[in-house]
Protein backbone atom coordinates (compact mmCIF):
# COMPACT_ATOMS: atom_id res chain seq x y z
CA UNK A 1 0.00 0.00 0.00
CA UNK A 2 1.36 3.36 -0.83
CA UNK A 3 1.85 5.60 1.64
CA UNK A 4 -0.38 8.66 2.01
CA UNK A 5 1.76 12.16 0.92
CA UNK A 6 1.58 14.73 3.27
CA UNK A 7 -0.30 18.04 1.86
CA UNK A 8 2.15 20.57 0.91
CA UNK A 9 2.90 23.71 3.43
CA UNK A 10 0.50 26.46 2.44
CA UNK A 11 3.14 28.85 -0.10
CA UNK A 12 4.59 31.52 2.04
CA UNK A 13 2.59 35.39 2.13
CA UNK A 14 5.18 38.06 1.34
CA UNK A 15 4.81 40.51 3.79
CA UNK A 16 5.71 44.37 3.38
CA UNK A 17 7.79 45.35 6.69
CA UNK A 18 5.07 47.69 8.21
CA UNK A 19 2.10 44.62 7.70
CA UNK A 20 4.50 42.03 9.02
CA UNK A 21 4.94 43.98 12.39
CA UNK A 22 0.87 45.04 12.56
CA UNK A 23 0.40 41.00 12.20
CA UNK A 24 3.09 39.93 14.73
CA UNK A 25 1.34 42.55 17.52
CA UNK A 26 -1.97 41.23 16.15
CA UNK A 27 -1.34 37.63 17.16
CA UNK A 28 0.52 38.87 20.49
CA UNK A 29 -2.32 40.56 21.50
CA UNK A 30 -4.17 37.18 20.60
CA UNK A 31 -2.05 35.29 22.12
CA UNK A 32 -1.03 37.65 25.81
CA UNK A 33 -5.52 38.11 25.61
CA UNK A 34 -6.17 34.72 26.92
CA UNK A 35 -2.58 33.80 28.49
CA UNK A 36 -0.51 35.52 31.13
CA UNK A 37 3.09 37.24 29.32
CA UNK A 38 4.86 34.89 31.71
CA UNK A 39 3.16 31.83 30.22
CA UNK A 40 3.75 32.29 26.78
CA UNK A 41 7.07 33.63 24.55
CA UNK A 42 7.68 34.32 20.86
CA UNK A 43 7.31 30.93 19.94
CA UNK A 44 3.77 30.98 20.63
CA UNK A 45 3.40 34.45 19.32
CA UNK A 46 5.36 32.93 16.02
CA UNK A 47 2.79 30.10 15.91
CA UNK A 48 -0.52 32.37 15.82
CA UNK A 49 0.94 34.83 13.30
CA UNK A 50 2.40 32.50 11.06
CA UNK A 51 5.84 33.41 10.75
CA UNK A 52 8.93 31.77 11.94
CA UNK A 53 10.51 32.49 15.44
CA UNK A 54 13.63 34.56 13.59
CA UNK A 55 11.35 36.78 12.04
CA UNK A 56 9.49 37.96 15.50
CA UNK A 57 13.08 38.43 17.03
CA UNK A 58 13.68 40.36 13.79
CA UNK A 59 10.94 42.80 14.33
CA UNK A 60 10.89 43.03 17.91
CA UNK A 61 14.48 41.76 19.55
CA UNK A 62 13.36 40.47 22.86
CA UNK A 63 10.41 38.87 24.47
CA UNK A 64 10.14 41.62 26.77
CA UNK A 65 10.09 44.12 23.77
CA UNK A 66 7.36 42.96 21.87
CA UNK A 67 5.16 42.43 25.11
CA UNK A 68 6.65 46.38 25.83
CA UNK A 69 5.36 47.20 22.07
CA UNK A 70 1.65 45.33 22.63
CA UNK A 71 1.33 47.15 25.43
CA UNK A 72 2.63 50.71 23.84
CA UNK A 73 0.04 49.84 21.37
CA UNK A 74 -2.72 49.86 23.84
CA UNK A 75 -1.72 53.12 25.82
CA UNK A 76 -1.47 55.20 22.59
CA UNK A 77 -5.22 53.91 21.59
CA UNK A 78 -6.43 55.12 25.17
CA UNK A 79 -4.43 58.06 25.55
CA UNK A 80 -5.42 58.90 21.89
CA UNK A 81 -9.31 58.54 23.44
CA UNK A 82 -8.82 60.64 26.28
CA UNK A 83 -7.13 62.85 24.31
CA UNK A 84 -9.77 63.83 21.88
CA UNK A 85 -12.21 63.84 24.93
CA UNK A 86 -10.32 66.18 26.51
CA UNK A 87 -9.95 68.17 23.45
CA UNK A 88 -13.70 68.43 22.87
CA UNK A 89 -15.51 71.49 23.42
CA UNK A 90 -18.38 69.36 24.69
CA UNK A 91 -16.56 68.04 27.61
CA UNK A 92 -17.21 69.97 30.72
CA UNK A 93 -14.13 69.23 33.35
CA UNK A 94 -16.43 69.05 36.46
CA UNK A 95 -18.69 66.33 35.21
CA UNK A 96 -15.68 63.47 35.75
CA UNK A 97 -15.13 62.68 31.99
CA UNK A 98 -12.10 62.02 32.42
CA UNK A 99 -11.76 59.90 35.13
CA UNK A 100 -14.42 57.78 32.93
CA UNK A 101 -11.99 57.99 30.23
CA UNK A 102 -9.09 56.29 33.01
CA UNK A 103 -11.90 53.81 34.18
CA UNK A 104 -12.72 52.94 30.78
CA UNK A 105 -9.11 51.87 29.84
CA UNK A 106 -8.97 50.03 33.27
CA UNK A 107 -11.98 47.92 31.70
CA UNK A 108 -9.76 46.69 28.62
CA UNK A 109 -8.48 43.09 30.25
CA UNK A 110 -4.78 43.28 28.17
CA UNK A 111 -4.42 46.44 29.14
CA UNK A 112 -4.41 45.64 32.99
CA UNK A 113 -2.54 42.49 32.37
CA UNK A 114 0.00 44.51 30.77
CA UNK A 115 1.04 47.12 32.39
CA UNK A 116 0.58 45.44 35.58
CA UNK A 117 3.34 43.34 34.38
CA UNK A 118 5.17 45.81 32.87
CA UNK A 119 5.33 47.16 36.86
CA UNK A 120 6.14 44.04 38.30
CA UNK A 121 8.62 42.17 35.85
CA UNK A 122 12.40 43.04 36.51
CA UNK A 123 13.83 45.06 33.64
CA UNK A 124 16.64 43.66 31.23
CA UNK A 125 20.03 45.75 31.77
CA UNK A 126 20.45 48.97 29.89
CA UNK A 127 16.59 48.56 29.31
CA UNK A 128 14.68 52.26 29.76
CA UNK A 129 11.81 51.24 32.20
CA UNK A 130 8.32 51.87 29.76
CA UNK A 131 6.62 54.44 31.33
CA UNK A 132 9.54 56.52 31.29
CA UNK A 133 9.95 56.06 27.53
CA UNK A 134 6.62 56.92 26.65
CA UNK A 135 6.11 59.35 29.09
CA UNK A 136 1.79 59.54 28.33
CA UNK A 137 1.34 61.25 31.84
CA UNK A 138 3.28 64.24 30.81
CA UNK A 139 1.66 64.77 27.65
CA UNK A 140 -1.67 64.25 29.10
CA UNK A 141 -0.99 66.55 31.81
CA UNK A 142 0.55 69.62 29.45
CA UNK A 143 -2.93 69.06 27.38
CA UNK A 144 -5.23 68.75 31.05
CA UNK A 145 -3.66 72.28 32.20
CA UNK A 146 -3.67 74.09 29.03
CA UNK A 147 -7.36 73.18 28.58
CA UNK A 148 -8.33 74.28 32.55
CA UNK A 149 -6.20 77.31 31.73
CA UNK A 150 -9.36 78.10 28.65
CA UNK A 151 -12.29 77.81 31.61
CA UNK A 152 -10.39 79.33 33.96
CA UNK A 153 -7.43 82.08 33.40
CA UNK A 154 -7.57 83.25 36.89
CA UNK A 155 -5.48 80.14 37.76
CA UNK A 156 -1.93 80.20 38.65
CA UNK A 157 -0.59 78.02 35.38
CA UNK A 158 2.85 76.37 37.47
CA UNK A 159 0.54 76.03 40.43
CA UNK A 160 -2.50 74.35 38.18
CA UNK A 161 0.50 72.08 36.50
CA UNK A 162 1.39 70.60 40.33
CA UNK A 163 -2.28 69.77 40.90
CA UNK A 164 -3.00 68.39 37.98
CA UNK A 165 0.29 66.27 37.83
CA UNK A 166 -0.44 65.21 41.38
CA UNK A 167 -3.54 64.39 40.44
CA UNK A 168 -2.69 62.30 37.53
CA UNK A 169 -1.28 60.00 39.78
CA UNK A 170 -3.92 59.86 42.78
CA UNK A 171 -6.59 58.66 39.51
CA UNK A 172 -3.77 56.44 38.69
CA UNK A 173 -3.32 54.71 41.96
CA UNK A 174 -6.80 54.83 43.41
CA UNK A 175 -8.07 53.18 39.45
CA UNK A 176 -5.70 50.56 39.21
CA UNK A 177 -5.93 49.47 43.19
CA UNK A 178 -9.77 49.55 42.98
CA UNK A 179 -9.96 47.47 39.20
CA UNK A 180 -7.10 45.05 41.07
CA UNK A 181 -8.89 44.76 44.12
CA UNK A 182 -12.43 45.91 44.25
CA UNK A 183 -14.03 42.72 44.85
CA UNK A 184 -11.73 42.63 48.38
CA UNK A 185 -12.56 46.46 49.12
CA UNK A 186 -16.40 45.67 48.24
CA UNK A 187 -16.71 42.54 50.20
CA UNK A 188 -15.04 44.23 53.01
CA UNK A 189 -17.59 46.56 53.44
CA UNK A 190 -20.52 44.15 53.29
CA UNK A 191 -21.34 44.70 49.31
CA UNK A 192 -21.42 43.09 46.27
CA UNK A 193 -20.38 44.55 43.57
CA UNK A 194 -21.88 46.35 41.19
CA UNK A 195 -22.01 48.64 37.74
CA UNK A 196 -23.90 51.21 40.66
CA UNK A 197 -21.28 51.32 43.16
CA UNK A 198 -18.04 51.08 40.52
CA UNK A 199 -20.09 54.69 39.38
CA UNK A 200 -20.10 55.82 42.60
CA UNK A 201 -16.49 55.42 43.44
CA UNK A 202 -15.69 57.00 39.99
CA UNK A 203 -17.92 60.21 40.69
CA UNK A 204 -16.56 60.22 44.00
CA UNK A 205 -12.80 60.46 43.15
CA UNK A 206 -13.72 62.69 39.58
CA UNK A 207 -15.50 65.34 42.52
CA UNK A 208 -12.28 64.65 44.66
CA UNK A 209 -9.73 65.51 42.03
CA UNK A 210 -11.64 68.27 40.68
CA UNK A 211 -11.52 70.29 43.74
CA UNK A 212 -8.08 70.23 44.60
CA UNK A 213 -6.86 70.93 40.96
CA UNK A 214 -9.21 74.00 41.17
CA UNK A 215 -8.17 74.83 44.45
CA UNK A 216 -11.95 74.86 45.28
Amino acid sequence: MASRKKPAPPPRRRRDPETARAEILDAAERVLGSSPPDAVGLKEVAAEAGVSHALVSHYFGTYTDLVDEVLLRRVRLHREAALARLADPATLIDEGALIEVLFDALEDPLYVRLSLWALAAERPSGHVPFPFREQEMRVFAEAATARVLRERPDLDPALLRHRVELALVIANASAYGYTVGKEAFVGALGRAPSPAFDQSVRCALGGMLRRFVLGE
